[in-house]
């Protein structure tokens, strides 16, 4: 059995500059933000990001210069606002965007999956995402005789990251039930590569007490990441919740330049290791308290 626990520093070596790069997050939930910070201090750039709802990461890895192209069907922090890095780069032409509705995304990814061209979807049938050139869509007849479909071109990844409750050293991956989000599944699948940090590193024996929980298996990950808290300031469901705080202090920072760099040094570069942002952020005791 190979031991696949691995640095942060060690696990981003596999992203390459040009990467299409999956990333599981929502606007506030569930992003591997350990993974997030490494890809920024380790200064990779011209990434594709491929991701459902994106919010705080996406607006991190715009600020730092690392995207070239994004794929996506909402970036937003929700009530917290916009993602304002990311739209500025957007309105500088610095990042290319393709929007697409959530099934047309599910498709692409689902295509790639499978070994697939494409994936049929009415989802975008009446929508103006159909009119804005992206040569990903086309309007086929079904062969059935029923209503045209759109076929959603394959989207292969070339890295996945996610984050989740807990994993073995082989690197079966294993989620509370609460957290059953389809991305989980779907982006793993879809790529070459698979990097996933988790709460904690268990012996196998532990995740055989409730095999149901475990939504990918060993042979599909190549790289695991212990990190305690390493969704911050994100939640992790029922774990914990997201850090109210931590974006607020975002958002003001965000709409300055100074202080968005000021921010991104003081949060990102400045901390060595995981247990000197945790520190950084108040510490486990108050992040347990959430």
């Amino acid at each position: 059995m190979r031991d696949k626990v691995v640095s942060a520093e060690q696990a981003v070596a596999l992203i390459a500059d040009g990467d299409v790069v999956g990333l599981q997050a929502g606007p506030t939930q569930c992003a591997p933000m350990v993974l997030v910070r490494e890809i920024i201090r380790a200064r990779r750039r011209d990434l594709s990001l491929v991701c459902l709802s994106g919010g705080l990461p996406v607006d991190w890895l715009a600020a730092a210069g690392c995207l070239a192209r994004c794929t996506f069907a909402a970036i937003t922090m929700e009530h917290f606002g916009l993602c304002q890095r990311f739209r500025r780069g957007v309105e500088a032409g610095a990042i290319a965007v393709e929007e697409l509705s959530e099934t047309a995304l599910y498709a692409r990814l689902g295509a790639a999956s499978r070994g697939l061209p494409f994936l049929p979807t009415r989802g975008l049938i009446g929508t103006d995402l159909l009119n804005v050139g992206n040569d990903a869509l086309a309007v086929i007849p079904d062969p059935f005789g029923g209503p045209p479909v759109v076929a959603c071109r394959a989207l292969p990844l070339d890295v996945a990251l996610l984050h989740a409750h807990r994993a073995d050293r082989a690197g079966n991956v294993a989620i509370e039930p609460s957290l059953r989000l389809p991305t989980l599944t779907t982006m793993p699948r879809a790529a070459r590569r698979v990097v996933v940090s988790v709460e904690r590193v268990v012996g196998t024996d532990e995740l055989r007490k409730a095999p149901d929980r475990t939504i990918l298996p060993g042979f599909a990950v190549d790289a695991v990441v212990e990190a305690p808290h390493g969704a911050h300031p994100t939640s992790l469901f029922p774990s914990y919740d997201y850090d109210a705080g931590f974006f607020e202090s975002w958002v003001s920072a965000a709409g300055d330049d100074d202080a968005c760099r000021a921010f991104l040094d003081r949060y990102v570069h400045g901390p060595g290791t995981h247990e000197e942002y945790l520190a950084l952020v108040g510490g486990v005791e108050r992040l347990a308290a959430r």
